[in-house]
């Protein structure tokens, strides 16, 4: 797909659906509202007035996040929330009054900030709220004034430590002011559901609440339209407001749509969807959303039934942070991450473990990725020092109707989750959840991550009162699954997040390496990272080699903007606490490869979501680490081994990829194990072009000890005797050249466009060189900035919002924004001491251009 095609798709359905509607009649709007904020941290609370003087605050556009603009240090927070810096944030944005604000009301959206938020204008309080997840809204309307009007956010993250991740800091999310009729739909105030869907019919509903100062007089009416992807109409209806109270009016439109076009991964078929509100022929407000019709069925003996078909859920679990940019995600780094995990075979994505951001479910919606919609962490008892749990008591009644309503027509959501690994459930406050969930949408199945309700109870003797049973790292152990099911064999199950494995892209080791024993985590130090009685329930990994290949791959020091420094862990781990192995072999509890053989030959388990897809920030090993790496793609968003290993087992299209890299100077005829993954019938390995042997892919990984000699190393895969995929990798010389790859090679002057630009270092014949870390620059020429750039390295630590980044196993990668400026080009000229310097153009055209 061309640059100019793929971003004319992808922002129509962005402009279609980023709030569930749009507006765009005069007589009412919703805009962004991101542009041109002031903003200061840890400043004066005097800023909350209106007059305050914010002459010499720094002017930025949101989102934003003010975490990952900051440095690492060892005293920001702990190793959860990952070292960077918190604080109280203030933003302020003053507007002129508009006059064709007159006799309507003024509202203003925010998406999400983070957190413990409080609004105020013109030095008015509007409100506090303290979920860093979920949208929120005020009318301005009794405040506003004609002349100059001052909007204040304070965001007191002061405390930190508020998330078991790095959560993010400050309005990271967008925020829209909308303006409304005096009557009019409420925000979240159109619900589609489809039933009784079958490939011949489907039975729709469409429910629209009306609010505001209705007279019950005049001729209100509602009409809906659902057209299909080609604008076809396929449904319309009108109905008259026959009714009101205090609270408003609902109009109910049933209907059917013949033969319809069902949602899936594979065909993520979606309607658009109209409602407008008129008053005689005057139209006072229109929604516009998108929609999808499928058929849903989780049974405790098939699993998961999508459109009659056996589905297994092939899904990963998402922190919502995208590393180098924080909390405050562009859409296009939103949209390259999704685009990696769905051509990896996954179909499905667990929110773990909080709602993501509008923009999140539009594009699963559109590229057919299903998910499991996760409102809460813990519950009333805080699981981190400073979390939600010390508002639940308050808050969780709005935030569950607030949750529910704002995701509900979303055909990509096929469950909700109401908490993960709570900590001193009760049944009674999971029983209120449940109940409360259901008021708002019935259609969805409910579960949870963990035991049930999770920490505090023996799951697997308790009658659930969930709707299907989530099973965490407990899943990965033997005789789980079949044990259960055979007490409770009514009950569907699901993996809600299995495997836990680990790997460091471009790292191996050889030996089998388990958390408890070799890498323990922070709260498994007390044991001294000993096993205990888990060696019992694991499924043994095998070794690939009697004694290590790689003992060299040992963490010593660690690296911060030009300089490295000691690492000050002298316990036996210390070593092999940082880097894990990318062969299939650093675990918890299980292989990658057989927690999914057991998820795919029990009809009954319906799927997993594996523990991570990304490599996250927080949760990490102490300092210096900055993150957690279980993901099957790095932080920068590099792919490792497991991604193909992943892709082996996921899908169908011919491939085999080879690990590891063949680069091992000073291990001549050593016997390196040579891993392959494939889908196919065999294999055959060659160094230098003689034959190695051919392999039956009999449903393990392929392995070939073969004694290192320099050159070519290539794999051959066959279905029915015939060649069908095929890889090398070559050994590299000294590194000399810097290879750039970008993800688009035109971009919009639009202020949010964004550019991935992903370095390799290359030997004079242009071969990878997997041990590089030569230190990057780059040179901006053009209206365009950077906003992170990163490596993969769990031990880099320096700063995201510089112009230089050190590779990390031969790669980095460079994020460049456009900015609101005229067309032109944006030329990246990357250079590094030794290297030859390369140059990449991208074409900006003008934001109206598609």
């Amino acid at each position: 797909m061309n640059a100019l095609k793929y971003i004319y798709l992808i922002f129509f359905f962005y402009a279609l659906s980023l709030t569930s509607c749009t507006k765009e009649d005069p007589h009412f709007s919703t805009i962004k509202f991101n542009n041109d904020w002031k903003f200061s941290l840890n400043t004066d609370d005097k800023a909350i007035e209106a007059n305050f003087n914010d002459e010499n605050w720094r002017v930025l556009n949101l989102p934003h996040d003010w975490g990952v603009e900051g440095s690492y240090a060892e005293e920001n927070g702990n190793w959860e929330a990952g070292y960077l810096p918190f604080g109280v944030g203030y933003y302020r944005k003053t507007i002129d009054y508009d006059k064709a604000w007159k006799n309507k009301n003024v509202f203003i959206d925010f998406d999400g900030v983070y957190t413990n938020s409080t609004v105020y204008i013109n030095g008015h309080k509007l409100g506090f709220y303290p979920n860093g997840y979920l949208g929120f809204s005020y009318e301005l309307t009794p405040y506003l004034k004609k002349g100059k009007n001052t909007i204040v956010v304070k965001v007191d993250h002061e405390k930190g430590n508020s998330g078991r991740w790095y959560t993010g800091n400050g309005i990271y999310r967008n925020v829209w002011l909308r303006t409304e009729n005096q009557v009019y739909i409420p925000k979240k105030g159109v619900r589609f559901q489809d039933t009784e869907v079958t490939d011949k019919k489907a039975k729709i509903t469409v429910t629209v609440d009306v609010t505001g100062k209705i007279k019950a007089s005049k001729n209100y009416t509602v009409q809906t339209v659902v057209a299909d992807s080609n604008n076809k109409i396929v449904f319309t209806d009108t109905k008259k407001l026959t009714s009101s109270s205090k609270k408003g009016a609902k109009v109910v439109i049933d209907g059917e749509i013949e033969n319809p076009n069902l949602w899936s991964p594979k065909s993520p078929n979606i309607y658009h969807l109209t409602v407008k509100l008129k008053k005689g022929t005057l139209l006072l407000d229109e929604e516009k959303t998108i929609v999808g019709v499928r058929d849903l069925k989780f049974s405790a003996d098939k699993g998961f039934i999508l459109n009659g078909v056996e589905t297994k859920i092939k899904g990963v679990c998402e922190h919502h942070t995208a590393g180098a940019v924080g909390a405050a995600v562009p859409n296009d780094v939103l949209y390259r991450r999704l685009k990696l995990l769905k051509n990896m075979g996954a179909n499905a994505i667990r929110t773990a473990h909080n709602p993501f951001s509008p923009e999140f479910y539009t594009m699963c919606d559109t590229l057919g990725i299903m998910v499991l919609d996760e409102l809460f962490d813990g519950w009333n008892v805080k699981k981190a020092p400073n979390d939600y749990g010390l508002y639940f008591k308050d808050w969780w009644k709005h935030d569950v109707e607030s949750f529910i309503k704002r995701d509900r027509n979303h055909p990509s959501i096929i469950m909700w989750s109401i908490g993960n690994e709570v900590r001193k459930p009760s049944r009674e406050v999971q029983k209120e959840i449940i109940t409360k969930v259901k008021e708002y949408d019935s259609t969805r199945p409910i579960t949870q991550g963990g035991r049930d309700p999770t920490r505090g109870m023996k799951g697997s003797q308790l009658p659930t009162q969930l709707d299907i049973k989530g099973f965490n790292g407990d899943g990965e152990e033997k005789n789980v699954f079949e044990e259960f099911h055979k007490e409770h064999p009514n009950t569907p199950m699901i993996g809600t997040e299995i495997p836990h494995t680990y790997q460091t892209r471009g790292v191996y080791r050889t030996q089998t390496h388990w958390r408890r024993r070799n890498f323990p985590a922070p709260w498994e130090l007390g044991g001294n990272g000993k096993m205990g009685g888990l060696m019992k329930k694991v499924f043994p990994i095998k070794d690939l080699a009697p004694k290590e290949v790689f003992p060299e791959e040992k963490s010593t020091q660690y690296y911060q903007n030009g300089h490295y420094y000691p690492i000050k862990n002298d316990k036996p781990w210390a070593g092999d606490l940082y880097y894990q192995s990318s062969y299939d072999n650093a675990s918890v509890r299980s292989s990658l490869r057989k927690a999914w053989q057991r998820t795919r030959d029990f009809d009954y388990v319906m799927g997993q979501f594996r523990w991570t897809g990304f490599d996250y920030l927080g949760e990490t090993n102490y300092w210096p680490s900055r993150m957690a790496n279980f993901g099957v793609i790095d932080i920068a968003g590099f792919p490792k081994d497991s991604y193909y290993l992943l892709q082996s087992l996921w899908t169908s299209k011919p491939m085999v990829h080879i690990l590891p890299h063949w680069n091992h100077e000073g291990k001549e005829g050593v016997k390196i194990p040579v891993v392959v993954y494939t889908n196919c019938d065999e294999v055959t390995l060659f160094l230098n072009g003689k034959s190695l042997g051919k392999q039956t892919y009999k449903d393990e990984q392929l392995v070939w000890q073969v004694p290192y000699k320099k050159g070519v190393i290539k794999a051959v895969a066959y279905k029915n005797g015939k060649a069908v995929a095929e890889t090398e990798i070559k050994t590299a010389e000294k590194p000399a050249k810097i290879k750039v790859t970008t993800d688009k090679k035109t971009v919009r002057a639009n202020g949010e466009d964004v550019i991935h630009f992903e370095i390799d270092i290359t030997d004079e014949n242009g071969v990878f060189v997997p041990y590089a870390e030569n230190l990057i620059t780059v040179n901006l020429k053009g209206k365009a900035k950077i906003i992170g750039t990163d490596n993969g390295d769990p031990i880099d630590v320096s700063d995201y919002k510089t112009n230089q980044r050190k590779a990390f196993r031969g790669k980095a990668l460079f994020i460049i924004q456009t900015s609101k400026e005229d067309s032109g080009t944006i030329e990246a000229t990357f250079s590094s001491k030794g290297l030859e310097s390369t140059t990449a153009t991208i074409e900006v055209v003008n934001n109206d251009k598609n």
